[in-house]
């Protein structure tokens, strides 16, 4: 079988159509097929749809249910999702073969199909198939470009070329029998045998990226054409010649071809940037890591329950709440139900299915912000999809800086209705967020069930989580107890144990002990699967039959009782050192890290100067498995993760005997301080320096973009790209490499410093982008008293170009800003709450800190933070104008602290601000404490009211039904017939506040 691609060259030469070598291998592919699978194989005439990816991934896992232990399916979702993104296309550009699509298609399932009847060998071709789908060509990068691209074009057929002879290979190598198969995987391992063809798609997917880059930089040479085109057809002056109409007209015709085709990718990067501004969270990927740990058949039964056939059928909107304690599997069935949603409404325009599953390892997830704009954004994606170009500008605008409030109302407004049209919303792990954050989410499920009648949602979480959303619609229980996952928990000891001894992580010397395993932990499990996974872990750690059975006789009773004995493990164990440096990074960590991420962060120490790679652990996996089954590796992403959210309630809130090395804010701080560190190295001041502008050093584009591929591809890879320019411009066919690299300069642009950190050292340099992204994040509390050598380190990390840090709020989008002058990094230290920043522009800046800054921080700040933020603010000079602005917003959080320290400062007691003294505003919020150190500061209590909706303290107080507020303002001598403080009580129904005023001596004027 040819694995080779045709040379450029030779194709450009020849004349042929870009899916030559793809059409070519569906014929070698239709060659090998049996004459029932090439029957089959020629049914294939429908392009797939997104639907086709849905269907197949369950006829998948319902086909090995009983082969196998686990849900492999989902480890295809990405690489399917990107084939089915690829077929979409490939019918626009190949004429020559108008079912190619489908075919491809049809190649890849009956490839997938075949392989499937061999168990062992179906595990590791899932695996090869997940690791290719994560480096798939996606629509978003090659969809805008293709169109007017034939060398983006061929290099899709030519991935995709490669990806039916893996197929082919594939159904070979399952065909062989079962002695041929043991012998192969002693003299050609899986991995040596299928490596050849990893080794041409990686290649395949350098030319992909280079043609996406050389077709983007020519579209925006086509709009700097157009642009010029148009401004001369705008200009007064007009050429006076014999063939200018005959011209003119052609150059009408150009642009307007050129403007459509411009026209098709701005609209595909609105429709990116729109999703994005909804929301750019990854929805999808936690799903997948949850499906995977699902075993098959399980979580079936909650579909099955009668509430939940109610809740569905319900002719209103309705919520459903799936309730359990920890560890019981909740999220498995969210899973669950979400496969089966989507599978039962694939074909359905009028029914949505969107989800969201929070994690805990991932702090941009558990905003109340980020979960509604993902279901929002998943809600509206077919609309977007469908909108024209018009419709997509506005929405690119209205959707621009959108708070919590405002996507909720941007959903509503977008929303389709009708009797028929229901929106299926799946919530998880909503427990983990703060409280704030989910009274936020509630309110907003509360609001689209009261104005929509579509919608159906299930949450998930531990009891009481359901008191938080009062809604009037209906709610319907259905409760995870012992009884209801009965089969679930049979079926899943079975499956688990035995894939412990087939991969003999469980060694039993006496098989018979195997029933008594089972049988101890079905028992005592008690329903919860996170409970019988940590003691099977703890039984796969003994070393004989004996210590087996003493653990069985000993089996922890609760999950925190499991949590110690596995650290009183990792302590003893041969990792130690680095495993509980793990379990702390594990969660202060504000995304998930690769395990290189973590190898690098475990080898940094404080005192470092430079990079030791020699620090590195050379066995992530040891470092995972010396943490005694509390992390684990996700298989697609290689990222770590804790095995459960509740390990780091455990360890940093409930764990009194390890406090000290689990205390969060020391733990965080700690971690922004080795970031720091890792910034500063002097590997970066040496090398990335050189990359700043000015520098001399040259750098040659064609050998930047394969720089990344063997050495045997690169010379290869340069003169096909140096041919692909060429073709372009025939005037540079005599030219030499170096004058290649020069044109080649041009077309694709400068490369900018970042882009060169990037290729440099994207190999070398693991930890670099988390530590340049995230650095500050973990240093919102630090102040210089804590350590003032990293405070140092900490003003150079904004200040200095030579510390390779990331200032975010030079490019994160902030509030609308427009008609004010609150520099960017006031408005980002506000919404992260980032004193350290407030104190460095406090110490450095104060320049930046005008009246107006001032105020508006004082204005915003939460009151938690309340005070210090007073305090910084206070410690400047030139703050007397801000003072009582201070103690007004002061008072309306009822900060007592921050009250004194502003009288002391000499705030006004009795000025007014928006109309109201401070007392007048306590009074109205009811905060007595505040009330009581105002008039012992000597606040006046008859204080005159605004003439615009002004009030007395005491008609505040009165209003708002605060009758310990009002009993001390009268006891205070407060005007008990000054205002209408009597009627207003009595209007609100405040009965008690009424009988007080009366019995004060308050006159009635009813």
């Amino acid at each position: 079988m040819a694995l080779q691609l045709l040379p450029r060259a030779q194709a450009q030469a020849q004349g042929v159509d870009p899916a030559q070598s793809l059409n070519a291998a569906l014929k070698n592919f239709e060659n090998i097929l049996t004459e029932d699978q090439k029957r089959e194989f020629q049914k294939s005439t429908t392009t797939p749809d997104i639907a086709s990816v849905i269907e197949f991934v369950a006829e998948i896992d319902a086909r090995n249910s009983s082969a196998t232990r686990r849900c492999v399916a989902p480890r295809l979702c990405t690489f399917l999702e990107a084939t089915q993104q690829f077929t979409g296309v490939v019918d626009t550009f190949v004429s020559s073969n108008p079912i190619i699509a489908a075919l491809v298609w049809g190649g890849v399932k009956t490839a997938i199909l075949t392989a499937s009847n061999v168990a062992s060998y179906f595990d590791k071709v899932t695996s090869m198939v997940m690791r290719i789908g994560k480096f798939s060509p996606t629509y978003q990068k090659f969809g805008p470009l293709y169109p007017d691209c034939i060398g983006l074009q061929r290099a899709l057929c030519d991935y995709y070329a490669i990806i039916i002879n893996l197929c082919v290979k594939i159904i070979e190598v399952s065909r062989r029998t079962a002695l041929k198969q043991t012998l192969s995987s002693i003299l050609n391992p899986f991995e040596s045998e299928f490596k050849p063809f990893l080794d041409l798609l990686n290649e395949a997917t350098h030319k992909i990226n280079l043609e996406v880059s050389l077709a983007s930089k020519q579209a925006d040479m086509q709009a700097k054409k157009l642009l010029e085109y148009e401004n001369q057809q705008n200009s007064t002056f007009r050429p006076l010649a014999r063939n200018f109409f005959q011209t003119s007209l052609k150059q009408q015709a150009e642009a307007n071809d050129r403007r459509m085709k411009l026209k098709k990718g701005e609209m595909a990067k609105l429709k990116t940037i729109i999703r994005n501004n909804i929301s750019p969270i990854d929805h999808d990927r936690p799903l997948r890591q949850i499906m995977k740990q699902r075993v098959p058949t399980t979580a079936e039964w909650f579909q099955k329950e009668l509430v939940f056939d109610k809740w569905k059928k319900d002719p209103q909107s309705a919520m459903l709440w799936c309730l359990g304690t920890i560890g019981t599997g909740k999220t498995v069935i969210m899973s669950n139900v979400v496969d089966q949603l989507r599978l039962h409404t694939a074909r359905k325009r009028n029914e949505i299915v969107c989800y969201y599953f929070c994690r805990v390892d991932n702090e941009a997830t558990l905003s109340a912000r980020s979960i509604l704009g993902s279901l929002a954004r998943q809600i509206l994606d077919t609309q977007i999809e469908q909108s024209e170009y018009e419709t997509l500008l506005s929405l690119q605008e209205s959707t621009r800086d959108l708070s919590t409030t405002d996507v909720v109302q941007f959903l509503l407004s977008h929303l389709e209705v009708g009797q028929d049209k229901k929106y299926y919303v799946v919530l998880d792990g909503l427990d983990e967020c703060d409280g704030s954050q989910v009274q936020a989410v509630a309110q907003a499920m509360v609001e689209l069930c009261s104005k929509c009648i579509g919608f159906k949602i299930i949450c998930a979480g531990r009891p009481g989580l359901e008191k938080r959303f009062k809604s009037a619609a209906p709610q319907y229980i259905i409760m995870v107890n012992e009884e209801k996952v009965k089969s679930d928990m049979d079926h899943y000891l079975t499956q688990t144990l035995e894939k412990c001894l087939d991969s003999e992580v469980l060694i039993l010397g006496d098989s018979t002990i195997f029933n008594k395993i089972y049988s101890t932990l079905r028992d005592k499990s008690d329903g919860m699967f996170l409970w019988a996974s940590l003691c099977i872990e703890e039984l796969c750690a003994q070393n004989c039959d004996h210590d087996i059975l003493e653990a069985l006789n000993h089996l922890p009773r609760s999950l925190a009782e499991i949590y110690d004995r596995k650290l009183h493990r990792v302590r003893k164990g041969r990792a130690t050192g680095q495993a509980m440096k793990l379990l702390q990074y594990c969660g202060t960590v504000k995304r998930p890290l690769s395990t290189m991420e973590y190898g690098e962060a475990l080898s940094l120490s404080l005192e470092q100067k430079a990079f030791d790679r020699g620090k590195v652990p050379n066995d992530m996996n040891r470092v995972v498995n010396g943490c005694c089954g509390l992390t684990f590796v996700d298989e697609e992403e290689d990222t770590i993760h804790y095995v459960h959210r509740s390990v780091k309630e455990h360890l940093f809130t409930t764990n009194a005997q390890h406090t000290a090395q689990f205390e969060i804010a020391s733990v965080d701080q700690n971690f922004g301080f080795l970031c720091m560190i890792y910034l500063d190295f002097t590997d970066f001041k040496r090398q990335l320096a050189k990359v700043h502008n000015g520098s001399s050093i040259p750098i040659k584009p064609l050998q930047l973009g394969t720089s990344t591929l063997p050495t045997r591809f690169f010379k290869r890879a340069s003169s096909q790209i140096s041919q692909q320019l060429l073709s372009g411009h025939r005037q540079l066919q005599h030219f030499n490499t170096r004058e290649v690299e020069r044109k080649a300069q041009d077309i694709l642009g400068d490369v900018t410093s970042s882009q060169l950190e990037v290729e440099l050292h994207k190999r070398r340099f693991q930890f670099l982008n988390y530590a340049k992204a995230y650095w500050l994040h973990h240093l919102a509390d630090f102040t210089p008293e804590m350590n003032s050598t990293m405070w140092r380190l900490f003003c150079r990390c904004i200040e200095d170009d030579d510390v390779p840090s990331h200032r975010p709020w030079e490019s994160e989008q902030q509030t609308d800003n427009k008609g004010n002058d609150i520099p960017e990094a006031i408005q980002w230290l506000l919404i992260h709450r980032h004193y350290a920043l407030l104190l460095y522009y406090a110490s450095y800046q104060s320049h930046v800190l005008s009246e107006n800054v001032k105020d508006t921080i004082l204005r915003n700040v939460d009151i938690y933070n309340r005070y210090r933020y007073t305090e910084a603010i206070l410690r400047l000079s030139n703050t007397n104008k801000v003072l009582n602005h201070g103690l007004s917003y002061a008072v309306l959080d009822g900060c007592i602290r921050s009250l004194a320290m502003l009288l002391q400062a000499g705030a006004e007691i009795n000025a007014q601000v928006n109309g109201r003294t401070a007392l007048q505003e306590a009074a109205g919020g009811g905060h007595i404490d505040v009330v009581q150190t105002l008039l012992a500061a000597k606040a006046d209590v008859n204080a005159s009211p605004a003439e615009y909706n002004g009030r007395t303290a005491l008609q505040a107080a009165a209003g708002g039904g605060h009758l310990d507020v009002v009993q001390t303002l009268l006891a205070a001598k407060a005007d008990v017939n000054a205002s209408v403080a009597l009627e207003e009580a009595e209007a609100k129904g405040h009965t008690q506040v009424v009988q007080a005023l009366l019995a004060a001596g308050a006159t009635p004027r009813w």
